[in-house]
């Protein structure tokens, strides 16, 4: 039995590493600036036209400092930074 959380918890690992890595490619190649804080853990996206945004790839986890919108995903981040875009416009 404990060999079966063992290889949970690797799983768990292997799967949040590739997250952050995926992510913050996926960021790189849309163009969306960001800084990187905690070799990659948390990464802190500064889009001129956009409002500032906290993003934790590993987890997907995003949050808007201006408004607290939350949300997960590299996608739904993608969105709702085009949509904060379109109100500034």
């Amino acid at each position: 039995m404990a060999e079966g959380f063992r290889a949970m918890k690797e799983y768990k690992v292997e799967k949040r590493s590739y997250n952050t890595e995926f992510s913050t490619e996926i960021l790189k190649k849309t163009g969306i600036v960001f800084v990187s804080k905690n070799n990659g853990a948390h990464l802190i996206i500064m889009d001129p036209k956009a409002p500032i945004a906290d993003f934790w790839p590993s987890t997907g986890k995003f949050i808007f400092r201006y408004n607290s919108v939350k949300g997960r995903g590299v996608y739904n981040l993608i969105k709702q930074l085009q949509k904060e875009r379109e109100k500034n416009e």
